[in-house]
């Protein structure tokens, strides 16, 4: 880590586990991953390849010449999120008269309220406007 900082490296992987010991016991790790420097992030990809049935799984790396438009993640929420009603979005379908005495019972609960979550930012939350285009950046840039 202190030669990557020093270095100025970036580092590119999935950041999920890409090796599973078999003992039960040893928890999943990232072994796989690339270090670049020198190259814009906007021409870089990588991506988990599960072709191969070992205890790895591979990761693979795109540099491409031109900007790789990557999808935004989804969110809940905006800038313009009406919090209030979102506030009361949950306090009218929050059920707190509910039995936790079972493992089912737990999920249960836990699901529908994930789901309230969920709908109440939905409902709080207006569509956007449209959907932002990449801009082309000359790569003498």
């Amino acid at each position: 880590m202190k030669a990557i900082e020093q270095n100025k490296y970036y580092v590119l992987s999935t950041a999920a586990p890409t090796y599973w010991s078999t003992d039960p016991r040893k928890t999943p790790v990232l072994l796989e991953f690339f270090l670049t420097r020198g190259l814009s992030e906007s021409y870089l990809e990588i991506t988990a390849s599960y072709d191969l049935s070992s205890d790895h799984s591979p990761i693979i790396a795109t540099v491409s010449e031109a900007i790789i438009a990557k999808p935004r993640p989804p969110h809940l929420h905006t800038r313009i999120t009406n919090w209030e009603k979102y506030r009361d979005l949950i306090r009218q379908g929050a059920n707190l008269n509910i039995s936790l005495k079972t493992p089912h019972d737990i999920e249960n609960a836990t699901n529908a309220f994930i789901t309230l979550l969920q709908d109440a930012a939905k409902q709080a939350t207006p569509p956007s406007a449209g959907v932002a285009h990449p801009v082309s950046i000359p790569v003498e840039l």
